[in-house]
């Protein structure tokens, strides 16, 4: 029995320490607090700020910038060009509004035709409902993805974030009267006209044209079958892209060997996909195969990405559409490309300009509006297109009154099997029904392509 007292004992002062050191903090905060509110009261606010920050750490008020990008592989160039305006911001201006900026990312998975859209709509809508709830949130750019895009611009408008969507060309993003959201490129029906226009006037006429099940790919597919049928060419076969049950060597083996076309039968491919890897498997293996015809494709082909899973030799005349012109010699533009080249050692894509153009709008924008609020700065973006223009490495940056990008110009681009190069600009909006045989290219001196802009069916009826 005594054994048993002494063990009682020995655990009641075991406890007495812990008991005592949580009365002693205790202590001390009533004192702090005591502190705060007679030095506050008396005026001596540094000694206020001093002991918050010795208390509490120092005051998180930066303002934030989220980007979100496709997960997968080292970190995206759309990051970097993220990171490069943030870094310039900060270290010239201070930030914006005394504050400084800070980039907040976050991947999303990939998305595919294998992936169902439920699942990605519900994992999106997850997503963007924890990303507008960030402190001091200023703006979103990015989701790669057009069926991402679209189910968070619902999410974002609902909360009233502004968000610029980097990468989708969905035509539906735009279409929903959701006023703090931006489409920063042309939608797919813009892009396809433009390659389709682009392959006729250099002599291709003949297409078998290729996506996967993704509303993105059956969409941009559907609107350059449409161009190119309309204006006279011949859509020799149009199927999918590799799926579950047929791989890419299946489908290559087919167009090859097949009773409906021979391989002279046609003269150049259209393909379009939410995967760069799916899209890289089947320009490595075409090439292999011996099919050395021009592979056409969307916005996304023009990236570093897909150039180093297929290799340049193999890139040799791949061609896509861009917002961006690498060869533009204006001083801002060569500004960026030398400072993308020194940091990162390699020359930007397009991903890289939209993310370096989205955080610097957002803080153009700011300062313009001299707010934070994002309905302010939305009628800013869109009133500047009848005022003064925003100017990007991308181009002039100007909406109209739905958010999507208009009054700019899209590239050619064209890989000749060691770099990327510009073959053809065209301006946005295109007027197809009144271009001339010169319409559509720029005259001044900045712009190094050449003579583009004649509708494929108004040169068909000119020979």
């Amino acid at each position: 029995m005594a054994d048993d007292d002494a063990l009682d004992v020995e655990d009641e002062s075991a406890e007495r320490p812990a008991v005592s050191v949580w009365l002693v903090l205790a202590a001390l905060f009533a004192l702090a607090l005591s502190v705060l509110a007679l030095t506050e009261a008396t005026g001596r606010t540094a000694l206020v700020s001093r002991v918050q920050v010795l208390l509490f750490g120092p005051a998180d008020d930066n303002l934030r910038i989220v980007a979100v990008y496709g997960t997968g592989g080292e970190e995206h160039s759309f990051l970097r060009g993220a990171r490069m305006a943030i870094d310039r911001i900060n270290d010239a201006d201070g930030g914006l509004f005394k504050k400084r900026l800070e980039l907040v990312s976050y991947g999303e998975r990939v998305h595919s035709d294998e992936t169902p859209l439920e699942s990605t709509v519900a994992q999106t809508l997850a997503l963007s409902g924890r990303i507008a709830r960030t402190k001091n949130l200023l703006a979103v750019v990015g989701h790669q993805w057009s069926d991402t895009a679209v189910a968070a611009s619902s999410i974002y408008s609902l909360n009233d974030v502004l968000f610029l969507a980097t990468h989708a060309t969905a035509a539906s993003l735009t279409n929903h009267d959701f006023n703090t959201v931006f489409a920063l490129q042309p939608d797919n029906a813009t892009n396809a006209e433009v390659v389709a226009n682009y392959a006729m006037k250099n002599g291709m006429r003949r297409f078998v044209v290729l996506s996967d099940k993704t509303d993105y790919g059956k969409e941009s597919a559907a609107f350059f079958t449409a161009a190119i049928t309309n204006a006279g060419a011949d859509l020799v076969f149009r199927g999918n892209l590799a799926s579950g049950r047929r791989s890419i060597d299946q489908l290559l083996m087919f167009i090859l060997d097949n009773n409906l076309f021979k391989r002279s039968d046609f003269d150049a491919f259209f393909i379009v996909s939410s995967s760069i890897p799916e899209t890289a498997e089947f320009i490595k293996r075409s090439r292999d195969l011996g099919l050395t015809m021009p592979i056409l494709g969307m916005e996304y082909l023009f990236s570093a990405d897909m150039e180093k899973a297929v290799g340049k030799e193999a890139m040799k005349d791949v061609i896509g559409v861009s917002l961006y012109d690498r060869d533009n010699i204006s001083e801002r533009a060569r500004t960026f490309v030398d400072a993308f080249q020194k940091a990162f050692g390699t020359m930007p894509d397009l991903d890289a300009a939209l993310g370096y153009d989205a955080v610097t709008l957002v803080r153009d924008a700011a300062r313009r509006a001299g707010s934070r609020d994002p309905d302010r700065l939305s009628d800013i973006l869109k009133v500047a297109r009848y005022k003064k223009p925003f100017v990007g490495v991308t181009g002039p940056l100007v909406f109209d009154r739905n958010g999507l990008i208009t009054d700019t110009q899209v590239f050619i681009i064209r890989h000749d099997g060691t770099e990327f190069r510009t073959a053809a600009h065209y301006e946005i909006p295109t007027t197809w029904d009144t271009l001339g045989e010169d319409s559509g290219e720029t005259s001044t001196e900045s712009w190094t392509s050449p003579d583009e802009g004649v509708r494929p069916d108004e040169e068909r009826q000119d020979q």
